[in-house]
């Protein structure tokens, strides 16, 4: 059964990372579209480093995304600081992008491999990127920390005030997130389907 957002804080932390995840694609889209047009077809290993470039950074968006719908139907808090922390990593990888993208473009430009106008053309967009990133990280983290308060009360009303229990729930959630062995279990894909409701 495919798993909806139920309250108001799911439902935020699922479109903030939709969202961000949309637009950065698009933008990346935009750059890897407008390179693709201009340059001249060659075996340059710059050539290699844009493509490479977004598309990573388009498969972490994707997979930060799948990420957010197991967090949110497992009810992991763990997991969900884990795509704050995520996301901080992928603000790192944009800004980092628009340097390697420049340096890339401008050695085709001098092998006359592609139009210099590229860097021109992507450069605000390059830029904007780690400003959307930025600002979902933000957004995120804010969400985050109203989950954290409102996954805490889902698991108190299931397992009460008992601090030994609430141990072991933390360390299942640990051992699920990693997907370690636990103990008297064979089939972990079994372990994995019980969640809070």
């Amino acid at each position: 059964m495919c798993y909806l957002p139920n309250t108001h804080w799911t439902w935020s932390f699922a479109i903030v990372a939709l969202v961000q995840t949309v637009v950065t694609l698009s933008l990346e889209s935009y750059i890897f579209a407008n390179f693709q047009i201009q340059e001249i077809p060659n075996t340059s290993p710059a050539s290699k480093t844009i493509p490479t470039f977004l598309a990573l950074y388009g498969f972490g968006f994707l997979y930060e995304l799948v990420l957010v719908y197991d967090a949110l139907r497992m009810k992991n808090t763990i997991q969900i600081i884990g795509l704050c922390i995520c996301n901080v990593g992928l603000l790192i990888y944009g800004a980092v992008q628009v340097k390697q993208i420049r340096e890339a473009v401008s050695t085709l430009a001098l092998m006359n491999m592609i139009s210099p106008v590229v860097w021109a053309q992507s450069e605000p967009f390059l830029i904007i990127i780690p400003c959307i990133v930025a600002l979902g990280t933000f957004l995120i983290t804010f969400v985050a920390y109203k989950l954290y308060d409102e996954f805490a009360w889902t698991i108190y009303k299931h397992i009460s005030a008992d601090l030994q229990m609430k141990r072991r729930y933390l360390t299942y959630q640990v051992r699920v997130l990693f997907d370690l062995p636990t103990r008297n279990t064979t089939n972990r894909s079994q372990n994995r389907s019980i969640s809070l409701s």
